[in-house]
């Protein structure tokens, strides 16, 4: 089953945040910066009942190959 914080993640235009740490809360970004635990640790302390989800977003140039 898929969260609303990957759904969004996967749709939503997150050009402005590239190279950065974001977490996400439903359907919102939340807060990001450069360091994956401080960008989690200010999304818990502005939703303490929450589970936000943390993600890099890749740089424009990262490239995902599928090798079978």
């Amino acid at each position: 089953m898929k969260s609303k914080e990957f759904e969004f993640y996967v749709k939503a235009d997150l050009s402005k945040y590239e190279g950065k740490y974001v977490a996400i809360v439903e359907d919102k970004v939340v807060t990001f910066g450069d360091n994956a635990k401080e960008v989690w640790e200010e999304a818990k302390k502005k939703f303490p009942k929450k589970n936000p989800m943390l993600a890099k977003v890749p740089r424009a140039e990262t490239f995902i190959f599928n090798v079978r």
